[in-house]
């Protein structure tokens, strides 16, 4: 699927620095409006995840025109700053690609977690030789495998197996992961867990794992950067990245048996196979990475969520932010804003759940 991206929607703004941020509305200290007014006021910060920033961008630039008096600031800094900083009342949004475990409900038991889209963590190279438009087939152990160093070469068998077509240069792989607290590395590593033993054992799933071999690069702008300029390159992005840039991206084995590359059409697959499996939890922590039975479903999907504070400061800062997400789980779900940046909006049958959660909000 070829999409025009992020950037034409948002007339540029996505080419600016990320961890820098950027603000749409009028300038100012944040502050809240009046606690009786009903039409939404005042400032509210987003920050965290970078797999979620072009679709945070897109909205801000949207909600911004509907509420002229709403000042968005957005940016990209990881997840695990979104997390600990909304928490801490920093920020008022923390963006996530991780859902709170059991181990984040404990440390930051005054979060609530909100979805509020499905993405994906691809699989990006670099190899010279190789069509930028080939999609090669990878399994999950595979890429587990480079991860952990023990396939360091191009020319290793595993991939002219899986891709006979191809021919695979002696070129040594180039790995490249994110050296900040990433909801993108959550889910990523979250796949390698679930499909490789030895990463399961010796790694795990985390948000910033001990990273056996590889160079660390801070948010998916690095990451993708160094990949598009390293022959021999690897890493992981979202799919909103991959379509923006036009990155050659992996087809991943499924449970299902089948190769699957990343798309809108096959996150909604993955997120639909969970929910149909009647036990996915209300709160939403649960990763849909892997273990999902459909078999057009991309092994490496996950929910998108705001992090965002039970108890606000007063109650007109609540109304600002609960006006912001309410808008973000209705109208901010058309496909006008999801797809173009490379999500898939919120199935129907979870948006009762989703409100429950932002009840918790007060």
């Amino acid at each position: 699927m070829k999409v025009n991206g992020f950037k034409k929607i948002l007339g540029g703004v996505a080419a600016m620095a990320l961890v820098a941020g950027v603000s749409f509305g009028a300038s100012g200290c944040a502050k809240s409006g009046p606690a009786g007014s009903k039409t939404p006021a005042g400032t509210i910060t987003i920050s965290g995840s970078t797999m979620l920033y072009p679709l945070n961008s897109v909205w801000a630039v949207k909600y911004h025109k509907i509420h002229p008096d709403v000042t968005v600031s957005v940016a990209g800094t990881g997840s695990g700053f979104g997390i600990s900083n909304a928490a801490n009342g920093n920020i008022s949004i923390g963006a996530s690609d991780a859902y709170l475990t059991k181990a984040f409900k404990k440390q930051y038991p005054n979060l609530v977690n909100i979805p509020v889209a499905l993405d994906d963590a691809q699989v990006i190279y670099n190899i010279p030789g190789i069509p930028n438009s080939a999609n090669l087939k990878m399994t999950p152990k595979m890429v587990a495998d480079i991860y952990l160093g023990k396939i360091t070469n191009w020319n290793d068998p595993a991939f002219k197996k899986l891709n006979p077509r191809y021919n695979f240069p002696n070129l040594h792989i180039f790995v490249v992961h994110r050296a900040d607290a990433s909801g993108t590395t959550f889910d990523f590593t979250s796949l390698l867990t679930d499909t490789s033993r030895e990463w399961a054992k010796k790694i795990g799933i985390s948000l910033s794992p001990a990273w056996p071999v590889g160079s660390g690069y801070l948010g998916s702008d690095a990451v993708v950067a160094a990949v598009k300029s390293t022959p021999g390159g690897i890493g992981y992005v979202g799919l909103g990245w991959v379509l923006e840039y036009h990155l050659s991206s992996a087809a991943l084995l499924n449970k299902a048996g089948y190769f699957v590359v990343g798309s809108v059409k096959s996150i909604a697959a993955a997120g639909n196979s969970a929910l149909k499996e009647g036990n996915f939890p209300a709160d939403f922590d649960k990763s849909i990475v892997w273990n999902v039975s459909a078999k057009d479903a991309y092994p490496d999907s996950n929910f998108e969520f705001w992090m965002v504070k039970k108890q606000q400061p007063d109650a007109a800062a609540a109304k600002s932010i609960k006006d912001l997400i309410k808008w973000a789980l209705g109208p901010g779900q058309s496909k006008k804003y999801t797809v173009p940046t490379g999500f898939a909006p919120l199935p129907k049958s979870v948006m009762g759940n989703v409100k429950k959660l932002l009840n918790q909000v007060q």
